[in-house]
């Protein structure tokens, strides 16, 4: 599967949004079996996700209201998301 070219200029890394930011996962920029195993925790376009916090090595992320996960930075680099209006 190639990986999406995203054009969006509102659609950023997960990395940039500050706590508190609630948006939609828009692309998943990763390959192979990392792309499996953030699919398998719930990161998929289109799934709702929050900035819950951050931690010296990540992030820690809800995902769609029901799930908090930590992520490291390398991992929330590949997730582009569109802020909720």
């Amino acid at each position: 599967m190639s990986i999406p070219e995203i054009t969006d200029p509102t659609v950023r890394p997960l990395p940039e949004w500050p706590v508190g930011t609630r948006g939609v996962l828009r692309a998943v920029r990763a390959g192979g079996a990392r792309r499996r195993r953030l699919a398998e925790l719930g990161f998929v376009p289109g799934a709702s996700i929050e900035v819950v916090g951050r931690g010296a090595g990540g992030l820690v992320v809800g995902v769609n209201a029901d799930a908090r996960v930590a992520i490291d930075r390398a991992g929330a680099e590949e997730l582009w998301v569109a802020v909720h209006d």
